[in-house]
């Protein structure tokens, strides 16, 4: 009964220590997204309304199967598809290790929103739904 209990304790550990890893990287993708001093990435230039960054790869099914019917869906809003290989220094600003990686950028060009892995339509429109209520809310300030 011993080593049952040494084993649900390391597994624990290991859960743990990755939920850690991935909140740890979200947070450094995001500081990094609206901090953009010192990146040697490009981004698109600003417009009127969010948009969404959309980091993907030839060799990614997920990104053919789901992902793009998901940003389909969005109807009209601008969506930057872009390689996560051939961009690289892009993909690195925002920690893009997992694709596909979408992210969701205010009007001034300030990420809100970094997805790791598919999002689905109806989280994509709450995130750009935020971004614009978030732009509507500095214009007015």
């Amino acid at each position: 009964m011993s080593a049952q209990i040494w084993a649900i304790a390391v597994v624990g550990i290991v859960v743990l220590a990755a939920a850690c890893l991935e909140t740890f990287r979200s947070r450094c993708a995001r500081r990094l997204a609206l901090h953009p001093s010192g990146t040697s990435g490009h981004l698109p230039t600003r417009g009127e309304d969010p948009y969404i960054l959309y980091f993907t790869g030839d060799s990614c099914t997920v990104c053919r199967t789901h992902q793009e019917p998901a940003l389909a869906k969005l109807g009209d809003v601008r969506i930057d598809k872009v390689d996560a290989v051939a961009e690289r220094s892009l993909a690195d600003r925002f920690h893009v290790y997992t694709l596909p990686t979408t992210v969701v950028m205010a009007p001034d060009g300030h990420a809100v929103h970094v997805n790791y892995g598919y999002a689905p339509a109806p989280k994509l429109e709450r995130q750009l739904a935020e971004a614009r209520g978030r732009s509507l809310s500095t214009a007015t300030a």
